[in-house]
């Protein structure tokens, strides 16, 4: 039993996804801010949406980025940069990456 069990789990194990931003530019009013994503598949995804979720001190989401991800079986890297306002910049206080993968 304990067989089936686990190979019914890594067939449905899910990408294991981290991540870090960093700030690369401040201006009066705006941030400039890169990210990068790292993602470990057990198989090939065509498209996976990607999340990043900006949080302030009470865990509300304040900013989030959005991209839909092609994920190749193995170790998968992906960067990008946004832009968000100064003052929302300041109320972050963690970020949470989630990937979806529906194929």
């Amino acid at each position: 039993i304990l067989l089936v069990l686990s190979m019914a789990i890594s067939v449905h194990a899910e990408p294991k996804v981290s991540c870090e931003v960093k700030k690369v530019r401040q201006h009066d009013l705006l941030v400039t801010f890169l990210w990068n994503v790292s993602v470990v598949s057990e198989k090939k995804h065509d498209a996976c949406d990607l999340s990043i979720s900006f949080q302030d001190g009470q865990g509300q989401e304040i900013f989030v980025v959005k991209e839909t991800l092609e994920v190749k079986a193995g170790s998968n890297a992906f960067e990008g940069h946004e832009i968000c306002d100064i003052e929302t910049w300041q109320r972050i206080k963690k970020y949470v990456a989630k990937l979806d993968c529906v194929f």
